[in-house]
């Protein structure tokens, strides 16, 4: 036997103020229907990621600097050099 999970969900109307240019790409970009839905999921995905930011300062410095870019040794070593002449 297959069961169906009936995902309903509930809804709470929110009044948001923008600036206007960022409602106007909203608009051109979506249109005026597809608006609520997309704020909704880009809400969603910065909740996610403030619940998932680490607390401790040091780590989250550390986390950070997975995104950065990689820099050699020898490139950093000569902008050293290059600052002390």
């Amino acid at each position: 036997m297959k069961l169906f999970h009936n995902n309903v969900m509930n809804y709470q109307r929110v009044t948001v103020s923008l600036p206007k240019y960022i409602y106007e790409d909203l608009v051109n970009l979506l249109g005026k229907g597809k608006i609520s839905s997309f704020v909704a999921e880009a809400t969603e995905d910065k909740i996610l990621k403030k619940k998932l930011e680490s607390k401790d300062p040091i780590k989250a410095f550390l986390d950070h600097r997975k995104n950065l870019e990689k820099i050699p040794d020898f490139n950093i070593l000569s902008a050293i050099h290059k600052g002390r002449m």
